[in-house]
Formats: C-alpha cells, sequence, structure tokens
C-alpha cells in the first residue's frame, strides 16, 4: 500500500512538495484555500480539495485521520498554521509535521507537542552554503556538523579508473555511497527536462567510473574539501 500524504498549503513549498511525493507513488491529498492552485495541481495529485484549513468543521470530512501523514506547508502566516495544526490534533490525526517560518513559530508549535519540523529556507541555506564552499557539489545533505553526503561530478583525473585505484577511503578519508549515471539525456529544446539518472547501487571496487558519473560521497566537510581542490 502507498504512503497516504496530505500536504496543506500549496505555496511553493507544499506545491512541490505534493508534486515529488506523487512522482515517488505516494497518494497525496493536497488542500488550500486558494481555489486557483487547486485547480492548477488536481489533475497531477490523488485528491485536491479547496477549504479553509482554519476551520475545524471541513476538516473533519476530509478523513485525514486515515492518512498516514499530514504536512502543515502553510507559509504565509502562523497564526493559520498554528490553527491548522491544532485542529489537526483534536481530530486525531496520526503524524503531523508542521513546516517553521520563524523561532516564534518553531517554539508555538513545540508547546503544542509537535516535535517534526521542517524548516526548507533555512536547509535550503545550508545545501546552497555546501555549494559555494566546496565549489563543484551539486547536493549536500548535512547529517551533523562534522559529517555530509554531498553528490558532486567525477573529476576527469577519475574518469577511466577503478573504485580501487581511485583509494577514496584512503587517500581522503571518503567512502563512496553509490553512483548515479545519466541514462537518458534531456533535450535541447525542453531545457534538460526529461533527463534520467540511473542509480548502480553499491559499488564495487571494480566498478570504472564514467565522464559524467556523479559520486554520492560520505565524510567530512574538509577531506571532501581537499579531495576536491586536488581534482
Amino acid at each position: 500500500m502507498s504512503l497516504r500524504v496530505a500536504v496543506i498549503g500549496l505555496g511553493h513549498f507544499g506545491l512541490n512538495l505534493a508534486l515529488h511525493l506523487t512522482e515517488e507513488g505516494c497518494e497525496v491529498m493536497a488542500i488550500d484555500r486558494d481555489a486557483a492552485k487547486v485547480e492548477m495541481i488536481q489533475n497531477r495529485v490523488a485528491i485536491a480539495v479547496a477549504l479553509d484549513s482554519t476551520e475545524q468543521a471541513p476538516l473533519r470530512k476530509l478523513g485525514l485521520r486515515e492518512m498516514d501523514i499530514v504536512v502543515v506547508a502553510i507559509g504565509e502566516d502562523f497564526q493559520s498554521s498554528l490553527l491548522t495544526t491544532a485542529s489537526l490534533q483534536e481530530i486525531g490525526v496520526k503524524r503531523i509535521i508542521s513546516r517553521v517560518i520563524s523561532p516564534v513559530h518553531e517554539r508555538l508549535l513545540r508547546l503544542m507537542g509537535i516535535q517534526e519540523l521542517v524548516l526548507p529556507e533555512a536547509e535550503a541555506a545550508r545545501a546552497l552554503a555546501h555549494q559555494l564552499l566546496l565549489g563543484k557539489v551539486q547536493k549536500a545533505f548535512e547529517l551533523s556538523s562534522d559529517y555530509s553526503i554531498v553528490e558532486v561530478e567525477a573529476p576527469p583525473h577519475f574518469v577511466g579508473k577503478t573504485i580501487r585505484q581511485l583509494q577514496l577511503r584512503e587517500r581522503y578519508g571518503l567512502n563512496l555511497v553509490t553512483i548515479k549515471r545519466l541514462e537518458q539525456r534531456g533535450g535541447w529544446l525542453t531545457l534538460g527536462r526529461g533527463e534520467r539518472m540511473r542509480v548502480l547501487g553499491v559499488p564495487t571496487p571494480e566498478m570504472v567510473i564514467e565522464a559524467g558519473d556523479i559520486l554520492v560521497l560520505f565524510g567530512r566537510e574538509q577531506d571532501l574539501q581537499r579531495m576536491l581542490e586536488t581534482a
């Protein structure tokens, strides 16, 4: 059975979250008070509903207690977010994840007992900081203040060599998690849309690096920086 997720609030964050979850096979219910936003997404998710989520009565009719997760993605004001979250708690929703838009908002949500909080702006800023600091990094996910998982295009002098020859762990203290390889290139007229990457699974020592491969690496930031500086 696919994961059933309701996304309340279809701003930039909520809209993209709903679409990405749908692409990953989730059954998504998208909710917003703006009928135009609901109309825009209604053919791309399982269910799309236009209603004011700050009013508990209409929320109760949606069967949200049966959803695996309800994400409060409202970003325009934290009052609507808090009212919606309180209604979801009274309805008995089993798992609530709330977007945070300010320190005060975060504190109030925690006082309400909401522990799963999302700070999309802060996470985007952190990822961009990693990209700027590490230069060639395409994506970065910080696991702690010391360790991260990053995606970086294989440097030219890596191409044609096996993973054994690269000695990433011995030389840099890095672990190669997997490799993403271009399977289908996007067209010029479609601005790259349609491009598809294939994940190669657990790397073997004899696997050969190809031009354009994306290396998914785990390690300390200073070690990743050292590898990139020598690339």
